[in-house]
Formats: structure tokens, C-alpha cells, sequence
């Protein structure tokens, strides 16, 4: 039988501290996918401030393998499958875009929502040659 935690103890106190191994994916998936990071902390049990640091941890592997092979598409598929275009549009960007809380990017130093991410993969993926990612209240220009 456990014992009840102290009186002293906060509530956020009692909270884990790390990931297990099982929903590691699932919160990854989340994470990226631009979901808030207290709201992520909460639904997984997780104490905020390790939750914060495994993000941190999440991204600067997401940007090393972004370095390494970007993903870039065939002509066949505009977003890799098992993607959200929000996720591709990340690994595209790198290091140009950064995940804020309530849904918002950094993107150049700059703040920006969704579509401007979407947006600046898409003027990326038209420079390369490649199909753009198809994204709400984004029109792909005429030939």
C-alpha cells in the first residue's frame, strides 16, 4: 500500500518526472504537432519544467536530423505520410522556426501562427522545385 504524499507537497509536486517509454511517442507526436506544452503536462502526468526539457530535447534531435537529410518530398506526395503538414512544414524550416505555447511559432526571430509556417515551407518547397504542402487558407499560386 502507498503512503499518502506529505502535506508540504504542492500539487504539480506530485506529478512525474520523466516520460514512460509507451507514451513517449504519442506525447512527441503532440508536441511537434504544435500542441501546448502545459496542456501536454497536464494530460500526461508529467511535472511542467520536465516536460519543458524533454520538448527542448525532442527539437534539437528534430533539428539535427533535419540538418542531416532534410525531408523533402517526391512529386508524388506534398506531406510524408503519418505527418501533419504543421509537422512537415518543421522539419522542412529546421532551425528557422520554433515551437511557442498556444499553438504559435517563432519563425525567423519573429512570432508567427500556423499559416505563415505553413506559408514560408511552401515558398521553400516551390524555390526547390517541389509540390507545396496543401494547408487551410493557403492557395497555391497559378502556373
Amino acid at each position: 500500500m502507498t503512503e499518502p504524499p506529505a502535506k508540504g507537497r504542492k500539487r504539480q509536486q506530485l506529478r512525474r518526472r520523466t516520460l514512460p517509454p509507451e507514451r513517449r511517442e504519442e506525447f512527441n507526436r503532440r508536441a511537434l504537432a504544435g500542441e501546448e506544452i502545459r496542456r501536454l503536462a497536464r494530460l500526461f502526468n508529467l511535472e511542467l519544467c520536465y516536460a519543458r526539457r524533454h520538448l527542448a530535447r525532442l527539437l534539437a534531435r528534430t533539428e539535427r536530423e533535419t540538418a542531416q537529410s532534410p525531408a523533402l518530398p517526391t512529386r508524388e506526395a506534398a506531406v510524408p505520410e503519418g505527418m501533419t503538414p504543421l509537422e512537415y512544414a518543421h522539419a522542412l524550416l529546421g532551425r528557422r522556426v520554433r515551437i511557442l505555447r498556444n499553438g504559435y511559432y517563432e519563425l525567423d526571430g519573429f512570432p508567427a501562427g500556423p499559416r505563415e509556417v505553413a506559408r514560408a515551407a511552401n515558398t521553400l518547397l516551390r524555390s526547390r522545385g517541389h509540390d507545396e504542402i496543401p494547408y487551410p487558407g493557403l492557395v497555391p499560386p497559378r502556373p
